[in-house]
């Protein structure tokens, strides 16, 4: 026991007595002040919704890695492989708080296998798909499947999209704000934080949704509200989307995020450069943007062929013998 102080990994058996939910919800996740906002979202709904329901009631220090592995294999079957490594990663990095606490000496997620995600190559939805959405969906929540598809926006963003945000005079949309657990966040990032030119459709979308009946600006002039006009939140909304999903006769996997997939499709079949893509997703890099996009991107491989004899002003044999030589 004396040693182990002495090389800092001693832990004092009774510390792993209280249960993982008390760990986490007063010690570990009150402890996240570093997270964006909606990071810590993501963090508090796996906790609530796979991790907590399984262990949460265990003491901390009884959970071994044959736990962790029996974990892995229950949520396996019912969440997709790369929700299973997120939500793993969740819990693995409350386990290491644990283990910096000294609440536990070892981190029992350590070395445990996980599925192997297999990467899928993004799929635009067809029109048809768009605008049997638009009808499914109820209709207070319209918009907010248009500003998926006609500008990119990510789900939180079109549910805080603002009045003031949308410039009908130079046909663009300032993107500055998401929706999260009812409230207005300001993003973070400064590649989110982008302004998006505006097709007249889209403009003309948001002018009818505002003339509507019932319609009225929600909290800081949002566009899209809750039947009470107040900011949705997203599980609200998640639902809804659920619902028109199933009524549009689409695959019940089809996510939100679909749209935004779409939006970048549209944006490639019209020639629009790499970099400009990336600007009006709000991508941090163009490593980003080609990685999850490059197979839409028009086949290049024999683009620029003479381009070396053009800067050289040379040109093919056979050129120079229709002309004679010279």
């Amino acid at each position: 026991m004396e040693a182990d102080r002495h090389r800092g990994v001693y832990v004092d058996q009774r510390a792993g007595r209280i249960r993982l939910t008390d760990y986490a919800t007063t010690r570990w996740l009150p402890a996240q002040v570093h997270l964006r906002s909606n990071s810590t979202e993501t963090y508090d709904r796996h906790l609530r919704n796979h991790i907590l329901p399984a262990l949460g009631e265990r003491p901390i220090g009884s959970l071994g890695r044959s736990d962790m592995k029996a974990f892995v294999t229950a949520i396996s079957g019912k969440l997709s492989a790369s929700t299973v490594h997120t939500v793993f990663a969740v819990l693995r990095s409350l386990m290491q708080s644990a283990v910096d606490d000294q609440v536990i000496g070892v981190n029992p997620c350590s070395r445990v296998p996980l599925p192997r995600v297999t990467a899928h190559a993004v799929e635009p939805l067809p029109a048809e798909a768009l605008l049997a959405l638009c009808e499914a969906i109820t209709e207070r929540y319209r918009l907010a499947v248009v500003l998926g598809f006609g500008l990119g926006l990510r789900e939180g963003e079109a549910l805080g999209l603002t009045v003031p945000q949308v410039d009908f005079l130079r046909r663009r949309v300032l993107v500055r704000e998401q929706a999260q657990n009812g409230e207005l966040v300001e993003l973070k990032t400064a590649a989110s934080r982008r302004t998006v030119p505006a097709d007249d459709w889209v403009l003309a979308e948001i002018t009818k949704h505002m003339q509507r009946d019932g319609y009225r600006e929600g909290p800081g002039g949002v566009l899209v509200t809750n039947r009470s006009w107040k900011i949705a939140q997203r599980s609200s909304f998640g639902h809804c989307w659920r619902e028109a999903v199933d009524r549009a006769g689409l695959p019940a996997g089809t996510r939100f995020h679909d749209l935004r997939h779409t939006y970048a499709s549209a944006l490639i079949r019209a020639n629009v450069n790499p970099k400009a893509v990336q600007t009006r997703l709000g991508h941090a890099t163009i490593t980003e943007t080609m990685d999850t996009y490059g197979h839409l991107f028009p086949d290049d491989a024999d683009l620029g062929r003479g381009a070396v004899e053009a800067l050289l002003a040379i040109r093919p044999a056979e050129q120079r013998r229709n002309s004679g030589g010279a």
